[in-house]
């Protein structure tokens, strides 16, 4: 019975998963980290853009493409300073991978790119967001007995 009822809900994943690919439903991650097919800029064209010009003008040329269900690619700046986001940006390409684009753009003002599930981030070096984990050993007993800063 818990044999059966498991292989239900396998069958009922896989069948979720086959839907959820072919309706065309993905993250942002999985369209811009796809080495197989990336997304393709037929030029990209900076001449003394700021930080915020560039990536508007990155995300009105994704727009044109239609490959997100929304139209809209989501990026974020974070941790930017005022002197970064004032540098002057130019970059004259043609045929560009998306990817490649928003490295050199950030590169330009020095920040970093990271892709996340629904949006990429563009972060200074300094600016971290990423969750980490810590584990501590503490007695069987640490917490009927107290801290042990008395």
């Amino acid at each position: 019975m818990k044999a059966a009822l498991l292989l239900r809900s396998r069958l009922a994943a896989g069948w979720l998963c086959a839907v959820i690919l072919l309706t065309g439903w993905h993250s942002a991650k999985a369209f811009i980290t796809d080495c197989s097919k990336p997304i393709m800029l037929s030029e990209v064209t900076l001449k003394d853009a700021t930080l915020e010009e560039a990536v508007a003008y990155v995300k009105l040329a994704v727009k044109k493409l239609g490959i997100f269900a929304d139209e809209n690619l989501n990026v974020v700046i974070l941790g930017a300073s005022e002197e970064q986001k004032k540098k002057k940006i130019s970059l004259d390409v043609g045929e560009i991978s998306l990817r490649s684009a928003l490295d050199h753009i950030a590169h330009a003002v020095g920040l970093k790119v990271r892709v996340d599930a629904h949006a990429v981030v563009l972060t200074s070096a300094a600016y971290s967001e990423e969750l980490t984990t810590r584990s501590y050993r503490v007695p069987p007993d640490f917490i009927a007995t107290g801290s042990a800063a008395k």
